[in-house]
């Protein structure tokens, strides 16, 4: 899913490797550059197109809505240089790793307006438990 803890997405600018100089995408941004403040265009929209025909549930729908906060949260501040740094924040088109990442480095910090994730994580719980009885239906998991 678009916003579990185990999802790694990320973008970065002048990674290397194998003697070059490399640059990753991220394609899996559930928001428009307006929606959520990004102060540049991110290069992909594929997750915004692939999105737009389709029909959420209300908890599908309130993830998406708390996901959206803590976009915006995330780019109403400028992250110190050794986070930006250390989680590779050199596109506007950050994934959600790097997000959850860079406002969890802000809280701790104590330097920035505190962001909870509170809202968010009951809205992942509640569609968490509507849908973990329909795996096999969904076709999540085959029995």
């Amino acid at each position: 899913m678009l916003f579990n803890g185990s999802n790694l997405t990320a973008s970065a600018n002048d990674l290397e490797w194998n003697g070059k100089k490399w640059s990753i995408v991220n394609h899996f941004i559930p928001f428009t550059e307006e929606e959520v403040g990004a102060p540049g265009r991110f290069e992909s929209d594929f997750m915004v197109q692939y999105m737009s025909d389709k029909t959420f549930s209300a908890e599908a729908g309130k993830v998406l809505a708390e996901g959206k906060k803590l976009w915006q949260a995330y780019f109403a501040h400028t992250d110190v240089r050794t986070v930006r740094d250390e989680l590779k924040l050199n596109r506007p088109d950050v994934g959600w790793y790097q997000v959850r990442k860079a406002l969890q480095a802000r809280n701790a910090s104590g330097d920035f307006p505190p962001v909870l994730f509170d809202s968010f994580e009951n809205a992942y719980k509640e569609l968490t438990e509507k849908l973990r009885p329909m795996v096999y239906e969904l076709g999540f998991l085959r029995q």
